[in-house]
């Protein structure tokens, strides 16, 4: 046969019915099972320890050594001049960061942190980038939230029978 002709036979037979018939007997088994999925707004995963996520910002510990800009590999720290203050601070752009940690690593007074959240939604491309107050302010909500979650924390649990299985973790 030659490559794009219209006489090429397609086979269909016993085994093609029974591969289908198969797959159709698999879901409708699937089906009486409760869904493996995490439910996303009832609840969110469980981080380890050490997990990197959003950098916090204490304005009140910064000296403004600027070392957190200096280090940043993905330039997501930018230092800004604040009103009615002589040192210069630091400014965070979520949509730039990688959370690589570095920048809380480096600050010589602890005035930088990882958090264990990341997901986070915003209604823009600007509002992702924080000057030093604004950061500050919402820096203040990602550690109350961290401490209190508002939704139950799961983790997923390998079970040999189903998969995985979510069960709850206590905070």
């Amino acid at each position: 046969m030659e490559w794009g002709s219209r006489s090429v036979s397609r086979r269909r037979g016993p085994g093609v019915v029974r591969g289908h018939l198969q797959a159709i007997a698999a879901a409708l088994r699937q089906l009486a099972r409760p869904p493996m999925a995490m439910p996303l707004l009832e609840a969110e995963d469980a981080r380890v320890p050490g997990y990197r996520g959003v950098i916090v910002f204490h304005y009140d510990r910064c000296i403004g050594c600027s070392l957190c800009a200096q280090i940043c590999p993905s330039r997501a720290i930018k230092m800004y001049r604040v009103p009615g203050d002589k040192r210069i601070r630091p400014g965070y752009d979520v949509g730039r960061c990688i959370f690589c940690g570095l920048c809380a690593d480096i600050c010589p007074v602890d005035a930088l942190e990882t958090s264990i959240i990341h997901d986070r939604v915003y209604e823009d491309v600007p509002s992702m980038n924080m000057d030093p107050v604004e950061w500050a302010v919402w820096s203040k909500r990602i550690l109350r939230e961290e401490r209190e979650p508002g939704r139950p924390r799961l983790r997923a649990v390998v079970d040999p029978d189903r998969g995985l299985r979510y069960e709850r973790v206590e905070a």
